[in-house]
């Protein structure tokens, strides 16, 4: 006899990840309106930005290519790691939303209650921001030197754009398949009563720890990235890069 059948939870679960795979509290996203304008005098013409990235800019100076890259190695973000500065940079957060449904079904035999769990219409959510030069004024350059900044940005984007595909458009499937894979526990008599509970923080529990090993190997992933090496899955172990 099922004791219970499609019960549905009450609560949106939501749960947020820094990149180093801690929960963190969601944070307020940049509107697209401002980021549309940012982008519009930001980037020399005719380089695509991604629609679903912040892109923040600080500004550099300069009446020659040579200066225009001295400034950034002046001016760029500081890396925490190096304590140097470079000339781009970016950070991004992961994270999720959902509902969960489940049913019960009693065994008379062992005393135990099969508990089946489904997760309903995860949503995730990539917060990902891209910082990048932006040189205030190219009058001064000649059509050479200008296309040589063009294609200095278009190489940084390139290498950002790289990772930001490792974070976001390789791991969308492997997360979904291991969501699907949180599908059973079974429970006693006396759990019965207070099944939502049990099954909602065991699904968070799961989830948890979920967000905590994708974003364990989206950073091995970038290391061998990094370090020019390359990998055919998120979910293989990194390789060691030849030396």
């Amino acid at each position: 006899m099922v004791l219970a059948s499609g019960d549905m939870s009450l609560a949106v679960v939501s749960q947020n990840f820094d990149r180093s795979g801690r929960l963190v509290t969601a944070e307020k996203k940049l509107s697209a309106p401002q980021a549309q304008k940012m982008r519009k005098y930001s980037v020399p013409e005719g380089i695509e930005l991604r629609s679903d990235i912040r892109y923040e800019f600080y500004p550099v100076f300069g009446k020659t290519f040579a200066e225009i890259i001295r400034s950034t190695e002046e001016n760029g973000p500081r890396n925490e790691k190096t304590k140097k500065r470079q000339p781009s940079a970016y950070d991004w957060h992961l994270g999720w939303t959902y509902d969960f449904s489940f049913s019960l079904e009693p065994d008379e035999e062992d005393e135990k209650v099969h508990c089946d769990l489904m997760i309903n219409d995860p949503a995730l959510s990539y917060d990902i921001t891209v910082t990048l030069p932006a040189l205030t004024d190219d009058s001064a350059l000649n059509p050479m030197e200008k296309d040589l900044w063009k294609s200095y940005v278009a190489a940084l984007l390139e290498r950002l754009h790289g990772r930001i595909k490792i974070i976001k458009d390789d791991s969308r499937d492997v997360i979904i398949r291991q969501f699907g894979e949180i599908a059973y526990i079974s429970l006693k008599d006396e759990e019965v009563e207070k099944a939502e509970g049990i099954v909602e923080r065991y699904i968070r529990k799961e989830t948890e720890r979920i967000g905590s090993n994708i974003i364990r190997q989206i950073q091995q992933k970038l290391e061998a990235y990094d370090s020019g090496a390359t990998q055919d899955s998120i979910t293989k172990p990194t390789k060691t890069p030849s030396k």
